[in-house]
């Protein structure tokens, strides 16, 4: 039984691109249409994979900063590749780090109760409810950074101190006596 119409294809493709050069290859690699030409696209990774040529792709546009502490550890030279100094550094890190979002996530709070006149007892629910996100937010942030295992209970303390610095505020004591009040304000109305 003969081979189907599409197997003799590919293998002429294949021995096409065996007769390219690197720069071809590459070019065809960066210019075929993965999803559309599945088949011949995996035929380019194979001649690519069988000459050892690794594609040079370039970092995303606006890379910015990764969100990986442990990287950001081991970029610091000896004090990174270190075993104590490095454990260290990552357990101060994560701490700060759970702390500095829980402080940014806290920011639209206080400005909401610092810019209103009057707090009713609905919105102070919602700033309650938007503190807990934060904090839960906050340490999830943490954890997606690199803070796992056993590093996680120092991102909860971190978010959890600044919380609990927040607790502490004139602000919150706002939040709480918006919540004792009786609703509408005790008038007629809204």
């Amino acid at each position: 039984m003969p081979a189907p119409r599409w197997w003799y294809d590919l293998n002429q493709y294949r021995q096409r691109l065996q007769q390219y050069s690197d720069e071809e290859l590459l070019d065809v690699y960066f210019h075929i249409h993965p999803i559309r030409y599945r088949a011949h696209y995996l035929c380019v990774l194979r001649e690519l994979r069988r000459r050892g040529i690794k594609p040079h792709i370039a970092g995303r546009p606006f890379a910015g900063l990764r969100w990986e502490i442990p990287q950001w550890v081991q970029a610091l030279g000896w004090l990174g590749r270190s075993p104590v100094g490095g454990r260290v550094l990552f357990g101060g890190l994560t701490l700060l780090l759970a702390a500095g979002l829980m402080g940014a996530l806290l920011v639209p709070i206080v400005l909401t109760v610092h810019l209103m006149r009057f707090v009713d007892p609905f919105t102070a629910l919602m700033l309650l409810m938007g503190m807990v996100w934060g904090w839960g937010l906050s340490i999830g942030l943490t954890y997606k950074a690199g803070a796992r295992g056993g590093w996680l209970p120092l991102a909860v303390l971190g978010s959890s101190a600044t919380l609990w610095g927040f607790l502490h505020t004139h602000t919150f004591a706002r939040i709480v006596e918006a919540l004792h009040a009786p609703i509408g304000g005790g008038r007629w109305g809204f």
